[in-house]
């Protein structure tokens, strides 16, 4: 028997602002759900939406009527930002293309740590970070880049350092935005790789946005495509 969803959104709509382009329609009656333990592939070209998908299913904007927005069973369509904070470090997880997630100051091992700290468990004593760093560090085999300063990493230790992150706080719903873009295809199958191995063993939901077919393809256990407003198998 298949599991609930984890994330859930029905009749998802979104039209530009006209202050931020043409005013036209993006999104056109979406309904899509994400189950436990399921990397679910979008793709689409460029301005159709997808990030904006994200977001609405993030809760990161507000979700226009008639559209609504499920995080497991409890409706959070309308909630408050400060109705939502209490579920948003527990619930979900947000990883985009950018390789500047790391203060350069530090290295991996203590921006991790103090993400923790001050983010993921707030209050907890250092050896319970160090702990889950190490948990995490193990889980995608970057135990050798955690003594690094990030001005040594490369771009796809930069987005595994990414992929740490996002798990330290044992999300069940990630939405994971071109991680792979501008790296070269070795790195692009070993970050979108070590996801696929989060997926399978801590059970996250996941939505990731990949230009890729070839990665959505052979990482993905499902594959969606964003054209014109609506969804379409791919």
């Amino acid at each position: 028997m298949t599991a609930p969803p984890v994330v859930r959104g029905e009749s998802l709509c979104w039209t530009r602002p006209v202050q931020e382009g043409d005013g036209r329609s993006v999104l056109e009656g979406i309904d899509v759900a994400i189950h436990p333990g399921e990397m679910v592939a979008i793709s689409g070209p460029s301005g159709v939406g997808k990030s904006v998908l994200g977001s609405l299913m993030l809760r990161l904007r507000s979700v226009p009527p008639p559209g609504r927005v499920f995080w497991g069973e409890q409706e959070v369509t309308n909630l408050s930002a400060r109705e939502l904070q209490p579920l948003r470090v527990r619930y979900q997880g947000l990883l985009q293309q950018t390789g500047a997630i790391l203060p350069p100051f530090l290295t991996v091992r203590q921006a991790l740590t103090e993400t923790v700290c001050q983010v993921c468990v707030p209050g907890a004593g250092v050896a319970e970070a160090r702990d889950r760093v190490e948990h995490v560090a193990d889980l995608l085999g970057i135990q050798k880049i955690l003594d690094r300063y990030p001005r040594f990493l490369s771009g796809g230790e930069q987005r595994k350092s990414g992929v740490a992150r996002l798990l330290l706080a044992d999300p069940v719903f990630a939405f994971v935005d071109e991680p792979d873009a501008g790296l070269d295809p070795v790195s692009q199958h070993e970050v979108i790789g070590e996801l696929r191995q989060a997926v399978e063993r801590t059970g996250v939901a996941m939505l990731l946005v990949t230009h890729s077919a070839v990665l959505a393809e052979h990482y993905a256990d499902r594959r969606i495509l964003l054209r014109e407003g609506q969804l379409h198998a791919a």
